[in-house]
């Protein structure tokens, strides 16, 4: 499989090198820098941070993921913070199944602001298998953060239904229907709302 195919297959699994809030139905969050957003080239033409940011994110949507970590690692060089460089790093990584290298990344990410719901998201995810628990807890984090992230809830509850939490798990899984229909299919069956049956009415009444 192909790394282009990986990026697909992981579009609300792992979040793609977007840099915008992990399968929320906000709008994209736009990439910050140190210099305001001014995004004109200084120092004799040298690109600035927004620049390889952006080059960075265009190398990756188009397959090209060498390229695109180094362009990431450049921009790190000379904006060490920079939670976007550090959060498409891990997902570089997480798409390689380098799960310790694409933790490590999200948690620079993290450092430089706690509350980043796509490094927060992709990091639960990495952690699934090898730390329920702290995935678990992370997952909590994020829909307390922003309670309308339904994919947040739906991976919050099979998590809590491998614990054997059911009534925990029912509470998540009723909440990710609740704000996205769409993801009845993806809840266990028991787990689904039953539906409410038709009463009749009598005939001729």
């Amino acid at each position: 499989m192909s790394m282009r195919q990986i990026l697909g297959s992981l579009a609300c699994g792992a979040v793609l090198l977007t840099g915008v809030s992990a399968c929320s139905d906000k709008p994209a969050e736009k990439p910050q820098t140190n210099n305001a957003g001014n995004t004109d080239k200084t120092n004799g033409g040298t690109e600035t941070p927004a620049d390889l940011l952006k080059l960075g994110l265009e190398q990756g949507q188009a397959g090209n993921f060498d390229a695109a970590k180094a362009t990431f690692e450049k921009l790190l060089d000379a904006e060490a913070d920079n939670k976007f460089a550090w959060f498409n790093l891990g997902y570089i990584a997480q798409s390689r199944n380098q799960a310790d290298e694409a933790i490590s990344n999200y948690d620079k990410a993290l450092e430089a602001d706690a509350n980043y719901k796509p490094a927060l998201y992709n990091k639960a995810i990495a952690l699934e298998g090898k730390a329920p628990t702290t995935a678990i807890d992370i997952y909590r984090k994020i829909v307390s953060i922003d309670n309308k992230s339904s994919t947040a809830y739906l991976r919050l509850g099979m998590m809590l239904s491998q614990s054997g939490e059911d009534a925990a798990a029912r509470d998540a899984f009723k909440t990710a229907i609740r704000l996205d229909k769409g993801l009845t299919s993806a809840v266990p069956a028991k787990y689904r709302p039953t539906p409410t049956a038709r009463s009749s009415t009598p005939a001729g009444r």
